[in-house]
């Protein structure tokens, strides 16, 4: 497990293409939009991703290989949280617990950053996913959520972990959680 470095951006580019190829319904994005970004874009991700609090790039490897990334960002509408995005693990890496640590790596980064809580959004027909979301502590927080005006095309269902019980306790906060998605400063979802 390793945070993303300034050079990574064709490593990040790579995983993120071959996570749309492997599980499409799962992210917002789409392969054509990802594939057609220019090269400027990807050193920016890898750029953003690589150091601060404000967003995260984190890539499972195994044998000198890329199995798996995962990003997280502070939304802009509950500077508060930051939310977990973009998570995928390659099929020859399931099961050996590359997701847990990826997952780890993002709620250890959270909490150094003094983070009240991490939510994310996961497709409802997702199941290893959200088994994985529910093991680490994570619950639905509101409904669910379309990607665009069509709720027929995809949609969302909003989970968080509280990470700090006493920001929590804050009225707004179930509400910031459950706010609808943002998009995060690097482009990734």
């Amino acid at each position: 497990m390793r945070r993303i470095g300034l050079g990574d951006a064709e490593v990040l580019r790579a995983v993120r293409l071959a996570a749309l190829t492997d599980a499409p319904g799962a992210f917002w994005r789409t392969y054509a939009d990802e594939a057609a970004r220019p090269g400027a874009d990807w050193v920016e991700r890898a750029r953003v991703g690589a150091s601060g609090d404000a967003d995260v790039t984190f890539l499972a490897e195994r044998d000198g290989a890329v199995v798996g990334s995962v990003s997280a960002h502070t939304p802009s509408a509950a500077r508060d949280l930051r939310e977990l995005a973009a998570m995928w693990v390659a099929p020859v890496a399931r099961g050996s617990g590359a997701a847990d640590a990826l997952l780890l790596a993002v709620l250890d980064w959270a909490r150094a950053a003094g983070a009240a809580g991490v939510r994310l959004w996961v497709v409802p027909s997702n199941g290893p996913a959200r088994r994985v979301y529910e093991r680490h502590g994570f619950t639905v927080v509101g409904d669910l959520e379309p990607v665009t005006d069509d709720p027929s095309v995809k949609v969302y269902v909003p989970m968080v972990l509280t990470l700090d019980a006493a920001a929590a306790a804050d009225a707004g906060y179930r509400a910031r959680a459950a706010s609808p998605w943002s998009a995060p400063t690097s482009g990734e979802d």
